[in-house]
């Protein structure tokens, strides 16, 4: 794991968590805490898979580190968080049991905070999830199935982004999906965006990546500063089939 800090014009020091996928966290804590951040920007995908706890618990009660991890980061500082794919079926229970952690759930919406304006953009899938009359209960296999193969298609709830933008203060959004950045928020007055989701590309040569979900092979984006977006390579291992190398996990740090 390596510490990546960039330097940009925000009034507050970051700490930009992203893709945790259900992985040990004492030391992505313990490097955290030494950076001493104002907040804490966690940009979804806490948990791993898309498959209901064999027991019946709640997902994020059911990953053994997943609440634990929250809980270590609000007791650093002040932490925000939006939905990654992965969390597309919480259910009600699963919510408040992350907001239980102390953590401050940014689902579509914004809150000012410091001076400025966080907003969290909440991943498709989780947005189409909610339009079905399951959404109080996991779905069964076959509208899981269904939802996970056409992800890809659904778009996000983006009508509250222009409310967003005209806040008169400095803008930070968290959207796990780097890839709805040129469709959705470039042109919005949002001063910077935290993105997650491709790990790095997993595997990368000659500082390229060569795989990213949602853009498959050669993705043009896959960690890094993109215009006003800020990808970062993920705090797991791996999360797909095909094994993470050349590329370690990363907690990045943003400051002036």
């Amino acid at each position: 794991m390596k510490i990546t800090r960039y330097k940009y014009p925000t009034p507050v020091s970051i700490a930009f968590l992203s893709d945790l996928h259900n992985s040990s966290f004492e030391r992505v804590i313990a490097e955290t805490r030494k950076l001493r951040p104002d907040i804490i920007a966690v940009t979804g995908d806490v948990i791993s898979g898309h498959k209901v706890s064999a027991d019946g618990k709640p997902l994020v009660s059911s990953q053994e580190n997943v609440l634990p991890f929250l809980r270590g980061c609000t007791d650093i500082a002040p932490t925000f968080f939006s939905f990654g794919n992965h969390e597309w079926m919480l259910s009600d229970v699963d919510v408040r049991l992350i907001k239980s952690t102390g953590v401050k759930i940014l689902d579509n919406e914004y809150i000012d905070f410091l001076g400025i304006s966080i907003g969290g953009l909440s991943s498709a899938l989780r947005t189409k999830y909610r339009t079905l009359d399951i959404h109080d209960r996991y779905p069964e296999s076959d509208v899981r199935r269904s939802l996970v193969l056409n992800r890809n298609s659904f778009v996000p709830d983006t009508q509250w982004l222009d409310e967003f933008s005209k806040q008169p203060c400095f803008k930070l959004l968290l959207s796990h999906h780097p890839e709805y950045y040129s469709t959705y928020i470039a042109d919005k007055n949002i001063d910077l965006v935290l993105s997650g989701h491709c790990h790095g590309g997993q595997i990368r040569l000659f500082g390229r990546g060569l795989f990213a979900p949602g853009q498959g092979i050669l993705p043009k984006i896959t960690k890094g500063v993109y215009d006003k977006m800020i990808v970062s390579a993920g705090l797991s291992n791996t999360a797909q089939p095909i094994p993470r190398l050349f590329n370690p996990t990363e907690i990045v740090y943003i400051s002036k």
